[in-house]
């Protein structure tokens, strides 16, 4: 059971920022609320906000356990991610966006499933009791689409989610090639593991702040997907070899 163990585990939390300061500051603190009984750690990873979102992090440094890496330009929501990843310490590791559209109270749910056994854990939309909330039908087809154009790669239902937790070695040794948003989706396509679990959530709009997505993420999204089946078609074609031999 996660009671048992949770002394033992070693958390990262990778939070992006850009322009976050109002939400990061409600964040931290929840976050940390949530994880006080754990050895736990918060990677605030922050492209150089004008709004001061990454001295309001580091106020709260103080306080909780964090740590802010400011990069010096906006390079996007998945570098920003895989540098969280090399900085961090943990054993298991989790991502969530600073906007506060991803509640902190299934973090416990993500640590169970790892706990008991789970190599990925994924917050849903796309399953019941999973939801969005606040989007307009356009935004929901999109949404959609999107994730039909993954079913060659994965049957996670909800491989675009932005909230999960993984168990390091996931990772180890893989090379990401990090574009646009949809950093799971890669995790999921090169990453070693068994067992994928997801975790129906309520995707809650947003409190403050503007959405980053815009049209260009569309066009990095295209540019991902063509990367990963040709990763995924590379190691196809590798078996087939190894077979054939």
């Amino acid at each position: 059971m996660l009671e048992d163990n949770q002394e033992k585990l070693h958390i990262s939390v990778i939070i992006p920022t850009y322009n976050e300061r109002g939400n990061i500051e409600r964040l931290i603190p929840q976050v940390a609320e949530i994880l006080q009984n754990y050895n736990y750690e918060m990677v605030v990873v922050d492209d150089s906000s004008p709004d001061g979102t990454a001295e309001a992090a580091s106020e709260l440094a103080e306080k909780y356990n964090v740590r802010v890496l400011v990069r010096q330009e906006k390079s996007g929501l998945s570098s920003a991610v895989v540098e969280g990843f090399n900085a961090s310490l943990g054993d298991i590791v989790g991502v969530m966006d600073a906007d506060m559209q991803h509640p902190p109270g299934y973090i416990i749910d993500f640590l169970q499933a790892i706990s008991d056994g789970c190599d990925i854990a994924v917050g849903c939309r796309y399953m019941e009791g999973g939801k969005t909330e606040g989007w307009s039908m356009f935004r929901l087809l999109v949404s959609r689409v999107a994730i039909m154009l993954t079913a060659p790669l994965t049957d996670v239902k909800d491989p675009l989610s932005g909230y999960f937790f993984f168990k390091r070695k996931v990772i180890e040794n893989v090379s990401f090639n990090p574009t646009g948003f949809k950093i799971l989706l890669e995790i999921l396509v090169k990453g070693f593991y068994n067992n994928v679990k997801e975790i129906p959530y309520s995707f809650k709009p947003r409190e403050e702040g503007e959405s980053k997505l815009v049209v260009s993420e569309f066009a990095s999204y295209l540019k991902l997907l063509y990367n990963l089946y040709r990763f995924k078609l590379g190691k196809v074609s590798q078996y087939q070899q190894i077979f054939m031999i």
